[in-house]
Formats: structure tokens, C-alpha cells, sequence
């Protein structure tokens, strides 16, 4: 009797550290990115790739903020964005039609700026980009 409760004690044991170790690889296996607001506006509801970051003030920050995946087309980000500025629903600026350079990644540390494209009609859209980077040339 002994023997086989040692033995279900060891079982235990090995099963709980199996679960442990493999939900730390799942979890350590996120891309953690900081937000900063480089678009002149204070925003509202800020939603970045399904997650709600809330309200963003103008040239503040995130803190890091840990997504399963990130998706990028090229070495940009290219992730859903919406929000609201000056009461007015706001989305993301589709800068790329073609899509075949697009990848998710799911591990890695990043920075972006977000920041506002303004059409010739006024219609506001989100985008990111490195920080302290352009993507467009002005």
C-alpha cells in the first residue's frame, strides 16, 4: 500500500510539473508591444488587433501590452485599429492592397507610434509605425 501511494504521489508530481512547464512555453510565447500617440488627439475607446486599450491622451503611452500574435505586412505593423476622436468613430488607414508580404508573428518586443492619416474629404484613419519612424513621406 505504501508503494502505491508513493507511486501516485510521484505521478502527481510529474503530471503538475509537465502542466506547469508547458503552460509557461504557451504563455511566454506572446509579442509585447507599447502604444504611443503621435496623432494630435486624444483617443477615445482605443481597439488594437481585438484588444481594448481604453482611453490614449495625446504624446502618452501604453505600458507593454502582451498579444497571442501581432500581424505585420512586411516589417509593418498592419493590425486593426479603431477609436474614437472628437466623438467621431475612427478606423484603420489600409495602406497596403496586396497583402502577400503579410505574416503574425508571435513572439518579440515592439514599439509603435500611432498616428493619423487625414483624407482629402476629412475623413480621419489610425496606422502604426516604429517609433521615432515614418512610414509615409511628407
Amino acid at each position: 500500500m505504501q508503494i502505491l501511494n508513493q507511486r501516485k504521489t510521484r505521478l502527481f508530481i510529474i503530471a503538475l510539473v509537465s502542466i506547469i512547464t508547458l503552460s509557461s512555453f504557451i504563455n511566454f510565447r506572446s509579442v509585447h508591444v507599447k502604444f504611443y500617440n503621435k496623432t494630435g488627439e486624444n483617443i477615445d475607446s482605443l481597439v488594437i488587433a481585438g484588444s481594448l486599450i481604453g482611453d490614449l491622451k495625446n504624446d502618452n503611452s501604453t505600458e507593454h501590452i502582451d498579444f497571442k500574435t501581432f500581424l505585420f505586412d512586411g516589417n509593418n505593423p498592419y493590425e486593426q485599429i479603431s477609436g474614437i476622436i472628437n466623438n467621431k468613430k475612427v478606423t484603420q488607414f489600409n495602406y497596403s492592397w496586396c497583402g502577400t508580404e503579410r505574416n503574425r508573428r508571435s513572439k518579440g518586443s515592439y514599439v509603435f507610434d500611432l498616428k493619423k492619416q487625414t483624407d482629402e474629404k476629412g475623413n480621419i484613419s489610425l496606422y502604426l509605425v516604429e517609433h521615432n519612424k515614418e512610414l509615409f513621406l511628407k
